[in-house]
Parts: C-alpha cells; sequence; structure tokens
C-alpha cells in the first residue's frame, strides 16, 4: 500500500520587514551583497532567504500564491529610503557611540577597517565596531578580544535608517582620505619622474 503524501496547510509564522524603518542593518548588507553580485542571476528564493531568515528548502515548499504574498509585502523596497543627514554620532540604548574626529585615525583602527573592507566591503557593522565607539572606549587588544563581537551584533541589530547617517559620514570620510591616498601618489610619482629628467 502506496504512502500519501502528507499536505502541509500550515506553514507558520513568516515575517518581513514592512519598511525600512524595519530593516536592520545585517540583513541590509546581506541584501546589498547579493545585489552588487552582477554575474548573479535574479532569484526570488535567495532574496526570501535573506528577508525572512528561512531555508531555501522551507521556500521551496511554499505553494506560489502564498510566495506572492509574501513579495508583496517587500514592495516597498522599490521606494527611495530617506535618512537623516551625515554625523559622527549616535544614540542606542542611552549610549552614546562616535566617531572621534578630533584625532587622526591610528594605526590599529585603519589596519582593522582596511582589513575588513578587503574581506567584505558590505560589512557595516564591523566597521562601526571599530570607528563607532563610546567616547571613553579604546581600540586595541582587549576591545578586540573581548568587546568586538558583541559590539557587531549589537549593530546588526540596529535599523538601518538609523545608522545610516553614520555610515554615510564614515563613507564620506573614508573616500576623501583614499582621494587624498591617490593625489599624493600621483603627485610623488611625477616629482620623481621630474627628479630623473632633470638628471638625466
Amino acid at each position: 500500500m502506496s504512502k500519501k503524501k502528507e499536505i502541509i496547510t500550515d506553514f507558520g509564522e513568516w515575517n518581513v520587514p514592512k519598511s525600512w524603518d524595519e530593516l536592520d542593518l545585517k540583513t541590509f548588507q546581506e541584501i546589498e551583497e547579493y545585489y552588487s553580485d552582477k554575474e548573479k542571476e535574479f532569484d526570488a528564493r535567495d532574496v526570501l532567504h535573506i528577508f525572512t531568515k528561512r531555508s531555501v528548502d522551507e521556500i521551496n515548499e511554499l505553494p506560489m500564491e502564498f510566495t506572492e504574498s509574501i513579495l508583496e509585502q517587500l514592495s516597498w523596497l522599490g521606494e527611495e529610503p530617506h535618512y537623516d543627514e551625515p554625523s559622527n554620532k549616535i544614540e542606542i540604548d542611552g549610549e552614546i557611540y562616535q566617531v572621534n574626529v578630533q584625532e587622526k585615525l591610528r594605526t590599529g583602527e585603519f589596519v582593522a577597517v582596511d582589513t575588513i573592507l578587503k574581506h567584505d566591503k558590505h560589512n557595516y557593522a564591523a566597521i562601526l565596531a571599530v570607528l563607532c565607539r563610546k567616547n571613553d572606549e579604546q581600540y586595541d587588544s582587549k576591545f578586540e578580544n573581548e568587546v568586538m563581537q558583541s559590539r557587531v551584533e549589537m549593530w546588526e541589530r540596529q535599523p538601518v535608517m538609523k545608522t545610516m547617517p553614520i555610515v554615510t559620514f564614515f563613507l564620506t570620510l573614508w573616500l576623501a582620505s583614499n582621494q587624498l591616498t591617490q593625489l599624493y601618489s600621483t603627485v610623488e610619482e611625477a616629482i620623481n619622474q621630474s627628479v630623473k629628467n632633470i638628471e638625466i
């Protein structure tokens, strides 16, 4: 006697953000990374996997009508997000975190951020964990070993619209810094070439 396949009618609770304000930084990073891969063909299951935190196998089992209803709830992605002007500070749970603009970037901070960007340029949470700290915190080996992981997780939980002012503040500074570095290299190369020409 053949077994009948069980028909599943209860798919449990499926939650997705209903607006930019409900989107956390971790999910934003993941979706941005997905869309930045030009080689990858769009697959709604991958997008739903990111937004619902459910496996692709679970998504495959959904009736198409149910999947379409979830995708409809993500229509706000087509709307332009609005957030405050760039800022070097943010308040989270009564604590102020800020990017230190009074002092130059220290070697440890630069190396840490540069390493993060080379590994995953969308990992804003880790960058913020390094650069946007409480006023009395130093970025040292103790911070790396005892604080860093929980701080990254704290940033990942924040609403993306709340963190965007500080993310854009950092990116503006970083781009300006890189442009200055490139400009210096170009000028240095030109000077060296001039010196060689004079010597010749």
